[in-house]
């Protein structure tokens, strides 16, 4: 990995367009990301870096206090969201720092962050956690236990048991953690043994509720899944996808979707699964339009959008398979 720090000129904070993240306050600490994942929407961005090549905002905590300290920005700001692009937990020691401190100066003005992840969490952020866990929503992205899937699709990530230990650590310190089960990859990670193997691991760690979505397609992505993957799993996944056409899907770019028909299937497996376990599955609202979703962290929801979510999780059953 090649790392650049760069100044950030405009504003840290801004608010999400797209999706379950519709008005929060987000930021990244990075433009690109060492974990050069395969499926990663981020590395097609017009503005991202050259795979290898990570941007780190050098200057990015001391921005962010100039920001939260104007009277005008702090009153509108309660809740940020880290990582929409990026993962703050990458290995670089400067990237960490800046993580860090980023971190640090959100907690000193007691403002709540979340953050998704799928790298090792260092001590030192455990120690900043445990004095303020009721601010923190950690989300963590785990798709399946098999080591041939990080292999595949996400090899610089940390292993599975390191991210485990993550989960542990974090309920060690009273931090409320999530699972992301994103993206499914159909026929390596949806069949019913991967599951159970999944549910198994997460339920035997407290973990009762997990977000949900499949692979989805853009033009970028499907450049990389090309290169990056053997012939033969590419293929396979290709064949999902081929027929169907381009449409707008989250943040209004260009995307093909599963067959609504596999991902019933799919879902309807976790679903059916979930209650052994004594954990609840929730559909990615906005990377199902075609289906009936779930904003995909509780941190989000409302009292109005958990009126709904009852209902949303009975018209489940009316779709088929």
């Amino acid at each position: 990995m090649k790392l650049t720090e760069v100044d950030r000129k405009s504003r840290v904070l801004s608010r999400a367009q797209f999706g379950c993240l519709r008005n929060a306050h987000t930021l990244n600490i990075t433009r690109g990301c060492e974990f050069t994942c395969v499926y990663c929407y981020a590395r097609g961005y017009p503005d991202a870096p050259f795979c290898g090549d990570v941007h780190l905002y050098r200057n990015l905590p001391e921005k962010l206090a100039a920001e939260l300290d104007s009277p005008r920005r702090r009153s509108v700001v309660q809740r940020v969201v880290f990582n929409t692009a990026s993962d703050s937990f990458q290995t670089h020691p400067g990237i960490l720092d800046v993580t860090f401190a980023t971190m640090k100066v959100l907690l000193e003005r007691g403002i709540g962050f979340s953050f998704l992840t799928k790298g090792w969490i260092p001590n030192r952020f455990m120690d900043l956690f445990a004095e303020h866990p009721d601010l923190i929503v950690a989300r963590i992205g785990l798709v399946s236990m098999a080591d041939r899937y990080r292999d595949l699709f996400e090899p610089y990530t940390a292993t599975v048991a390191e991210r485990l230990q993550n989960i542990e650590r974090l309920q060690a310190v009273a931090v409320n953690v999530e699972v992301r089960i994103d993206p499914i990859i159909p026929f390596y990670t949806d069949d019913k043994a991967t599951i159970e193997r999944l549910f198994e691991s997460l339920s035997s760690r407290q973990i009762t509720s997990v977000a949900l979505s499949y692979l989805h397609l853009r033009p970028a992505i499907l450049d990389q899944l090309r290169k990056e993957l053997p012939p033969t799993e590419f293929n396979v996944l290709h064949s999902c996808f081929e027929r169907k056409p381009w449409t707008k899907v989250g943040a209004a770019t260009r995307s093909k979707l599963i067959p609504r028909a596999l991902r019933n299937k799919g879902y309807r497996r976790f679903m059916d699964l979930a209650p052994k376990f004594g954990i609840r599955p929730l559909i990615c609202q906005c990377k199902n339009p075609d289906l009936p979703g779930q904003l995909c962290s509780s941190w989000f929801e409302t009292k109005k959008n958990k009126k709904q979510l009852n209902q949303k999780e009975k018209q489940l059953s009316l779709f088929p398979c």
